[in-house]
């Protein structure tokens, strides 16, 4: 005859398990998953350009663009606007004029 099982054991018996090893890392980089670059209207990239042109120097400004596959905001000091590279440097962090999306 067998013994009667303990609590604990009967207990472990309806634990829950991962049926599916690594599922929850494939749905969170599923998440995750690069999105393509929006291209703007040319009136949209006037507007932008205008706002740009207005900066000054020390200016908090809220800067929305895209890097990585990403969509990313920064807000911090303007620092400046370099023509040539075609990039402007907010705070420590310098984006790239055609990859920004609006300018608060």
């Amino acid at each position: 005859m067998r013994q009667p099982m303990s609590r604990a054991d009967r207990a472990k018996q309806f634990m829950p398990f991962a049926a599916l090893k690594g599922y929850e890392e494939a749905v969170k980089e599923s998440e995750k998953r690069k999105k393509e670059k929006i291209i703007l209207a040319e009136d949209r990239k006037e507007e932008l350009d205008f706002k740009l042109r207005q900066l000054e120097y020390g200016d908090v400004v809220t800067i929305s663009y895209f890097d990585s596959g990403e969509y990313r905001k920064v807000r911090d000091r303007f620092i400046k606007a370099d023509d040539l590279k075609k990039k402007i440097v907010v705070g420590k962090k310098e984006i790239d004029i055609e990859n920004i999306t609006e300018i608060e």
